[in-house]
């Protein structure tokens, strides 16, 4: 992201200080893109055009997710994005690959969790975006997977 424009900010946060570590000694590292080790509940957001939420919302509890999203939503700016990709637990056949791709990454070390993984459905975010009164576009290409991209936005 940073690459397609050097105007554009981006702060990118991961609470796996490891991966921090390595997103910090990027070659292309530069003054408008930075990385920290935080959890996306407490960190301190500044108004921003768009989120990104990208495999983030399922190693929340669904109201931890809830909180999430609202808070992004607060600090969105006027005609702003809240992107996010995630399973969803709606597509109940492709829903089990997703499932199996996420146990081998998180039993490998790969990704930490704290709890159980709690897969969010398409019918959620939906409700969300009428509550908030964002519209909703979604994108839906994966065929082994639940995968889906969610792009909700202010108008």
């Amino acid at each position: 992201l940073s690459l397609v424009s050097e105007e554009r900010k981006i702060t990118a946060i991961d609470y796996d200080e490891d991966k921090i570590a390595v997103a910090n000694r990027c070659a292309i590292k530069n003054e408008n893109l930075n990385f920290y080790c935080s959890d996306a509940l407490t960190f301190d957001y500044q108004r921003s055009d768009v989120f990104i939420l990208n495999d983030v919302l399922h190693y929340l509890t669904p109201e931890k997710q809830t909180a999430l999203l609202e808070k992004c939503t607060r600090f969105l700016n006027s005609g702003g994005e809240i992107i996010i990709r995630d399973g969803d637990s709606d597509l109940k056949e492709r829903h089990r690959g997703t499932k199996l791709t996420e146990f081998f990454s998180t039993k490998s070390g790969f990704n930490k969790t704290e709890n159980r993984l709690w897969f969010l459905s398409g019918k959620t975010i939906e409700d969300f975006a009428a509550n908030h009164h964002l519209s909703l576009e979604i994108t839906d290409t994966s065929k082994h997977t639940s995968n889906v991209v969610f792009v909700l936005k202010r108008i």
